[in-house]
């Protein structure tokens, strides 16, 4: 039974606006979750090892390990659709340079920046071309910014795909051909083929979730009616999936012996399940006519403002630390994800419709 409290005003959300307030929940839900992984991992270092408040903090943040494939799955859904539509390749070449390309440049450029600033690289890494080819083409000029890496070879090769989801492919047979593909991916990349550096900044290593965001692009209303009939299903699916990865996660976080092909098979498993379960609430939660709900809209519209910014202010708040006692250390916990959240939207305030806006975010 769906159930709206007493602020609902609103008249209720058409069709076609309840797709769009579906997508930016689905965004706002999965940028607090990215918040909450890096705001937990940060915290791991400050909680006593061995301790109940570690082993959640570390159950907690490997649950949030589907992050980064949630905004690949994103990504690719709504380009996909957009590019099926309609596609230049003049337009949608400059495009992603404008809005992709350059934001990602220039923030590896101001992290790397900030790191020597604050310490954490020694001057003299800025005099290193080696290091910069490192953080330009993998990703390194900071830990998140891999993200805008994987986005980017996406859109590169979006438009020699395209022609695939011209038809329409049974969704069993899409997912099973996903999985199949990205473990001739992890076979290849293990036989010294491929031999990829860094594996997780590749976008070859988010193929379920790249497939899956082409396929309900390409198909719109196809996972509407998958969801209305299967939601069981793929609720049970991503909590057996959590129960499989995130005791593997934890026992590697904590340095036991953890099989590579396990562990990698258990992640996509989990990650491609609780994708799909994550878009299912946001469709569930769309036609809300809530402040909450609008709160979640409104941090999916600002959800790039957020993931680039959140790191910077993680790490001042970081240096205030943690208070000793368990309830203390999670109350000043939730007060830094606020702060985490609430500057770079009251930054993304301040900034919307400017010119310095769209050369940092693009947009």
């Amino acid at each position: 039974m769906t159930t709206v409290s007493s602020d609902s005003s609103a008249p209720p959300a058409t069709a076609s606006g309840e797709r769009l307030a579906a997508v930016d929940l689905f965004r706002g839900l999965a940028i607090v979750a990215v918040v909450a992984h890096h705001l937990t991992g940060l915290a791991l270092r400050h909680a006593e090892a061995g301790s109940a408040l570690a082993l959640g903090l570390a159950a907690v943040n490997r649950t949030l390990h589907f992050v980064v494939p949630a905004f690949v799955f994103m990504t690719a859904l709504v380009l996909t659709r957009s590019a099926l539509r309609r596609f230049d390749p003049g337009k949608y070449y400059w495009a992603r340079v404008r809005t992709a390309l350059l934001p990602y440049l220039l923030w590896t450029v101001l992290y790397v920046l900030f790191r020597v600033a604050t310490g954490q690289d020694d001057p003299a890494a800025l005099r290193d071309p080696h290091r910069w080819q490192v953080w330009v083409q993998y990703g390194k000029g900071y830990f998140h910014l891999y993200f805008l890496l994987i986005v980017l070879q996406f859109y590169l090769v979006l438009p020699l795909l395209l022609p695939l989801w011209r038809r329409r492919w049974p969704f069993l047979a899409v997912l099973l051909a996903a999985f199949a593909v990205q473990f001739a991916v992890y076979g290849l990349n293990r036989a010294d083929i491929l031999n990829f550096r860094f594996p997780g900044t590749m976008a070859l290593w988010y193929v379920p979730a790249l497939t899956l965001g082409m396929y309900f692009g390409a198909n719109p209303g196809a996972f509407e009616a998958l969801w209305s009939r299967w939601r069981g299903w793929f609720a049970l699916a991503a909590g057996l999936a959590l129960l499989w990865y995130v005791p593997v996660a934890v026992a590697m976080l904590r340095g036991a012996p953890v099989s590579s092909l396990t562990y990698s098979a258990a992640n996509w498993t989990y990650t491609a399940a609780a994708v799909l379960a994550l878009f299912g609430t946001a469709q569930v939660l769309a036609p809300w006519q809530t402040r909450w709900r609008s709160g979640l809209v409104y941090l999916g519209t600002v959800s790039l403002q957020i993931y680039l910014l959140h790191p910077a202010i993680l790490w001042f708040l970081e240096r205030l630390g943690f208070p000793q006692d368990t309830p203390g250390f999670l109350g000043v916990l939730v007060l830094y994800g606020l702060v985490a959240l609430g500057v770079p939207v009251l930054v993304a305030r301040l900034l919307e419709g400017t010119a310095l806006s769209r050369w940092l975010f693009g947009r």
